[in-house]
């Protein structure tokens, strides 16, 4: 038995009231665990809350259909007692990650533990729950109610489905395994609609992202003899199209569906954030240690990180530090 099942059980019977979050710009597995876990907390008796830094992307708000989680504001933790609350940490292993909400509770809660399954963190595996060869840390939130033997719902099904279908990008990603599918199926069975769920996901789109994902690919960069393609999205285009951060940011894995392309870059601004690069790959190109060099993380084939540099000389430095496996 994984190691994380005991340190969960211990940290939940500890506390009374919980926080639970995610990382910054939430996407479907997030999400979708975040709903499923509040639910068992609940049915475990204990209080929690749902609390993120940015906002629910608005074509992953089918997950969210009873508003169970908030955005976080000062004024908001201010109406609650978190003197001895404690944190859960979901799909990031870096507490840091959850953004303005960790620097607001930093000091304010007794403690936190992470579920997760990116890789990096190893110095965090022992305390909590890790598992890197988990497809999607909705995989492993379905194994913790089990272990509870607790019910699942058809709202916790489905947004578990949502968050295992988002993650293995439609069961094809390289941590897709057999148990993945058989979660999948279960799920189904207990009340989780493939077609609505990929159609809310994946056929949702506004036109403003279409004429981003114009601009994006107007954008690209062909390197390394066609196996390497870079694209960008930048304040400007957000400005030009009206649409939104995270459309755009579904667009890293375009490149992906050409043939001889083994990598695809996107350098990535909003309005007012960092620059930022996602990486994609095929086969054994480990971009997750190329992530982690740079304070990031993620998977062997999908990580990113933050730049401290200019949005063009990030660029550079993206593809120069990718170009050493075709060297």
């Amino acid at each position: 038995m994984h190691p994380g099942f005991e340190n969960i059980r211990k940290f939940i019977s500890k506390y009374s009231n919980f926080i639970i979050s995610t990382h910054e710009s939430p996407d479907c597995d997030g999400l979708g665990a975040e709903i499923a876990f509040r639910e068992l907390l609940t049915h475990l008796g204990k209080k929690a809350i749902i609390v993120n830094s940015d906002p629910t992307p608005e074509k992953f708000s089918f997950i969210d259909e009873e508003n169970e989680i908030n955005i976080f504001t000062e004024d908001l933790l201010h109406s609650l007692n978190i003197s001895h609350e404690a944190l859960f940490v979901l799909d990031t292993n870096d507490i840091s990650n959850i953004g303005t909400l960790h620097r607001y509770l930093d000091g304010k809660v007794d403690a936190h533990f992470i579920i997760d399954h990116h890789e990096g963190g190893k110095d965090k595996f022992e305390a909590n729950f890790i598992r890197v060869e988990a497809s999607s840390v909705c995989e492993i939130i379905y194994d913790i109610i089990s272990h509870f033997e607790q019910k699942i719902t058809p709202k916790a099904a489905k947004a578990l489905f949502a968050g295992i279908v988002f993650d293995t990008g439609s069961f094809r990603y390289p941590k897709t395994s057999p148990k993945t599918f058989k979660i999948a199926s279960h799920l189904v069975e207990l009340g989780a609609d493939p077609f609505s769920i990929y159609e809310s996901i994946y056929e949702n789109n506004s036109m403003s992202s279409f004429e981003l994902r114009a601009l994006m690919l107007a954008s690209m960069e062909i390197h390394y003899g066609g196996k390497v393609v870079l694209l960008k999205l930048t304040p400007d285009m957000l400005k030009k199209t009206k649409a939104s951060f995270e459309e755009g940011e579904m667009n890293v894995n375009l490149p992906l569906t050409i043939k001889g392309v083994v990598a695809s870059i996107l350098v990535k601004q909003n309005e007012t954030g960092p620059v930022k690069v996602s990486m994609r790959t095929k086969g054994n190109y480990d971009v997750s240690k190329i992530a982690m060099e740079n304070g990031g993380g993620g998977h062997r084939n999908a990580a990113g990180y933050k730049s401290s540099l200019s949005f063009e000389e990030t660029c550079k430095k993206a593809i120069n530090e990718i170009g050493k496996f075709f060297l």
